[in-house]
């Protein structure tokens, strides 16, 4: 089969729709449950109840975020197609293609690539250049909203976008796996903005107060999926150091002790 424009409109149509269903509906769902019904309960539910960001600040993440999702459909979509129309990938289609064993040792796999790549790249999103003049535009939400996870500036949400079409040329996994584990990606990215408490057992993830922590402190807790890279290259948040703003790094600088009267 070849790409044509019906099969790719079809696909960019079905990518837009499912994005408009779990952003708008899921996502808004979400948000309006907690953020509006529960507002006044926020102490129980709200990783940061001190800070409730205001009307202004929800609808600016919304927009930028819709923005960016939808652009993302537009890149998913012509992906999907061009792989439809037998474009060449490492995406297989019959799942004898390899033995069955490889389907959930290649999930595993794909899953540790994509973090990965959203943690390299994340890093390197807070250079001083970069951080000041890209990834900054996320950071504006202190405490972020479900509608966050795609509040940023275009170049960045390109830069995360290729790293996840990246592993469909890298490593042998079948199509349903790969969407499977994209899908898982949008999930942990929708729980780790939402602000609201989550501590489900998730593979290789324990609570979204890790990347909440990532808004209120900046340079650390740069991992997606996991806290497996910012472990290994110390990068996760410790208690005994400071972060802010200015301490680039992402390991923090000492706590200066306090001064003598």
């Amino acid at each position: 089969m070849s790409l044509t424009l019906a099969s790719w409109l079809t696909m960019v149509g079905i990518s837009i729709a499912v994005t408009l269903v779990t952003y708008w509906g899921m996502c808004g769902a979400v948000h309006y449950h907690f953020y509006s019904r529960r507002r006044a309960d926020a102490a129980h539910w709200k990783i940061q109840p001190n800070r409730m960001p205001d009307a202004a600040t929800v609808r600016r993440g919304f927009w930028l975020g819709s923005g960016n999702i939808l652009l993302g459909a537009l890149i998913g979509g012509t992906f999907a197609a061009y792989v439809v129309g037998g474009g060449p990938s490492m995406l297989y289609m019959q799942p004898t293609d390899y033995p069955l064993w490889w389907l959930p040792v290649s999930g595993i796999l794909l899953a540790l690539m994509m973090d990965a790549g959203l943690y390299y790249s994340h890093r390197l999103l807070h250079g001083r250049w970069l951080f000041r003049h890209v990834h900054r535009h996320h950071h504006k939400f202190l405490a972020p909203t479900i509608f966050t996870m795609t509040a940023v500036h275009p170049v960045e949400f390109i830069m995360h976008q290729s790293v996840l079409l990246a592993c469909a040329f890298i490593l042998p996994v079948h199509w349903g796996v790969y969407v499977a584990v994209i899908l898982y990606t949008y999930l942990i990215g929708a729980i780790d903005h939402s602000g609201v408490k989550v501590s489900w057992p998730l593979p290789f993830h324990t609570s979204n107060k890790f990347h909440d922590d990532h808004h209120v402190f900046f340079h650390c807790n740069y991992g997606h999926h996991s806290a497996i890279f910012d472990r290994l290259h110390g990068t996760d948040r410790q208690e005994h150091r400071r972060y802010d703003e200015t301490t680039f790094g992402g390991k923090g600088a000492p706590v200066e002790p306090p001064h003598a009267p």
